[in-house]
């Protein structure tokens, strides 16, 4: 599928702030220009932006804007070719067993706790009922999503993005964001390497998907020999061509489209607006 991606991030602040400085994994995640067509970064006002690639190998921009201002607006916008990762069907066959014996040092990052993500004797009991004797590693991870999808609610403001998984493990209410941290913490108690995924969600005229209308998040598993696959526990399907990836990482705090800081008087953020469209441009 091609898509034309527009987002447009606008801070708004109730008196004058400086030195704000800021980074953002805004740009899809692909380096081959004939998937990359276009992608274009503004910033008001104006700055100066640079670059550099993080731990988890995502393009990030930053730039810092000294002087007082009152408002910051970030646009990015991309056109971008994807493709399904299961055209050649779901990676089945792949035994446990493999899990011990074929994982090098790079996945070592998304076996264990992060930031968002816990590996408790909780999770792992969780992660052991949901397996339920199963021995494949790519079938689990799919056990655990439509587990997550059946008995967790999708309540949108009923977390906010510094939200632990293990507040959304109790109250069982949360947004994507949330029940992609879930389903890595049960993943990972379990051996399966999974990480974080940031971008955007196509919501075509016949689909019902959620989070299709901000920033999406979704969950990659490592299944070995195989590679990465994504599974998208808000909707309970599989990360396909509909997907847009932005930006991976061990949780939000590595793939979070903007961070930043700035000084300025306390409460000074008065309003974010956000505008997103995700837009078909191949029929």
């Amino acid at each position: 599928m091609r898509f034309r991606v527009f987002h447009r991030t606008r801070y708004l602040y109730r008196a004058p702030v400086r030195d704000s400085y800021n980074e953002l994994r805004l740009r899809p995640a692909t380096d081959d220009k004939s998937r990359l067509e276009f992608f274009l970064l503004k910033i008001h006002p104006p700055a100066r932006l640079q670059h550099f690639r993080d731990n988890w190998f995502n393009y990030v921009h930053f730039f810092e804007v000294p002087e007082a201002h009152t408002s910051l607006t970030i646009e990015s916008q991309s056109t971008i070719n994807t493709t399904s990762p299961y055209q050649d069907g779901k990676p089945l066959g792949v035994r446990f067993e493999t899990l011990k014996t074929d994982l090098d040092d790079m996945l070592q990052p998304f076996l264990g706790g992060s930031k968002y993500v816990d590996v408790s004797p909780e999770v792992w009991r969780l992660g052991i009922d949901i397996r339920d004797g199963r021995d494949h590693v790519f079938e689990v991870a799919e056990a655990v999503m439509h587990h997550i999808f059946r008995e967790w609610t999708y309540a949108p403001n009923s977390t906010n993005v510094s939200t632990h998984m293990n507040e959304v493990l109790a109250t069982k209410r949360g947004v994507c964001q949330d029940f992609a941290h879930l389903m890595i913490g049960i993943c990972r108690s379990l051996g399966i390497p999974a990480r974080y995924v940031s971008g955007y969600l196509y919501n075509g005229p016949q689909s019902q998907l959620r989070g299709a209308q901000a920033s999406h998040a979704w969950c990659e598993v490592h299944i070995p020999g195989k590679g990465w696959f994504g599974l998208d526990p808000t909707n309970n399907v599989v990360a396909d061509e509909r997907h847009i990836k932005i930006a991976t990482g061990r949780d939000y705090h590595d793939a979070a489209p903007i961070t930043g800081h700035f000084d300025g008087p306390h409460g000074a953020t008065s309003g974010l607006q956000v505008e997103l469209e995700v837009r078909r441009m191949d029929g």
